[in-house]
């Protein structure tokens, strides 16, 4: 086998389309172990998580499997920081779709669900593997332990965005979002708005509950797939269910 320089451009990976943005993520200097994250995500992607062999991300990059253990302990902990990367692309992609669309807080929330669709529809098993890391305990236990105080961060700060959006929507205003997951409202904004904040729960449920079909990686979706209906009719039942999201948020 031909060793790749390992200084090449990460394009030569051949990452699938959907990586784009956790390579963003990573920035401009991606080094080995970066990019053995990378192409783990691919082919999780490609394979699902139960079936995924690190082995293959060694042979993909020209490497020795001992650099699975050099850099990462384990096979899990390259799950592991597959994961957390996967899910920070899954954070910033909502709200960054939601802060560029301009207009009112329901036109804002329509943008920020359809980010989350089509998210996990090119995320397929990955999108799974963010919200349920349940692939196996040690990987869960890895996860909670390394990272468990940034996902739930991000966690409260897409509650706080959706608060304020269901805010928007049922006064008429237009919040500016002058705080990020470093610097959150405080839980007085929880308590004030009480009835806004759970109606934000709720619509991050549905949104869960949305992205796990679109991700078309359980039996319910594939059994809906699997029949002949009409593209018109899936996209039909995609916008009623926004249409209810949305119902959530005027408080109907």
């Amino acid at each position: 086998m031909v060793r790749p320089r390992l200084d090449a451009p990460v394009p030569e990976l051949n990452l699938a389309p959907a990586l784009a943005g956790v390579k963003s993520l990573m920035g401009d200097q991606i080094g080995t172990r970066e990019r053995m994250i990378l192409l783990a995500i691919d082919e999780m992607l490609k394979h699902g998580p139960a079936d995924f062999n690190a082995r293959v991300v060694c042979e993909r990059l020209g490497l020795q499997q001992s650099m699975v253990p050099y850099h990462f302990a384990s096979r899990d902990g390259l799950v592991v920081e597959a994961t957390i990367w996967a899910f920070r692309d899954w954070a910033r992609n909502g709200i960054e779709a939601l802060r560029r669309t301009t207009g009112n807080g329901e036109r804002r929330l329509r943008a920020y669900v359809k980010a989350e669709i089509d998210w996990a529809t090119q995320m397929g098993p990955i999108a799974l593997l963010v919200q349920y890391p349940m692939l196996s305990e040690p990987v869960r236990i890895k996860l909670e332990s390394a990272y468990g105080p940034e996902m739930r961060r991000q966690l409260e700060y897409h509650l706080a965005v959706l608060t304020d959006m269901v805010i928007d929507i049922r006064t008429g205003s237009t919040n500016p979002l002058d705080y990020d997951e470093s610097r959150l409202p405080g839980t007085d904004f929880a308590v004030k708005n009480s009835n806004e904040f759970l109606a934000a729960t709720s619509i991050s449920w549905a949104c869960h509950g949305i992205q796990m079909w679109a991700s078309g990686s359980h039996l319910s979706t594939q059994s809906f797939w699997s029949l002949d209906l009409p593209k018109i009719a899936v996209k039909f039942s995609i916008k009623n269910h926004i249409d209810k999201i949305v119902s959530i948020a005027k408080g109907r």
